[in-house]
């Protein structure tokens, strides 16, 4: 069955909602407020419908020159193993071009699925935490 795949169409808080907690992600999803910023705040969104109904979706913070930083890349599971992942990440690197650099950090239960599209495997990643109780 095909599906849609937008390019910063736009997502309701509940949609986002939803789509994080059925797919057990690690936001906060609690605080409409914060999800509402991260919805308008960020420049690249990529969504998977199928019909009116938000399937998955890539989060991505960009220049769209230099470099593209995949926050986040979720797909509902029950539409999971049919290479929806894949596609959301092929439309993006098309979107981006070869001139941006794209990268993230993947959870431990995805380290797989990343290695098998070719992503490379970087180590030298930091961070300074969040400070704050919303998380």
């Amino acid at each position: 069955m095909p599906y849609t795949i937008k390019i910063n169409a736009p997502l309701s808080v509940q949609q986002v909602h939803d789509l994080y907690q059925q797919t057990h992600f690690n936001k906060p999803i609690n605080d409409p407020t914060r999800l509402q910023t991260m919805i308008d705040e960020t420049p690249l969104v990529l969504s998977m419908w199928d019909g009116a109904k938000l399937i998955g979706f890539a989060r991505c913070l960009t220049d769209f020159e230099y470099c593209c930083y995949l926050s986040d890349l979720l797909i509902l599971p029950a539409y999971e193993g049919h290479h929806l992942g894949r596609q959301l990440m092929t439309t993006l690197q098309a979107y981006i071009g070869l001139r941006v650099t794209l990268s993230l950090k993947a959870a431990d239960s995805a380290i797989g699925f990343y290695e098998r599209i070719g992503l490379l495997k970087a180590d030298n990643m930091f961070r300074i935490g969040r400070r704050d109780n919303h998380d």
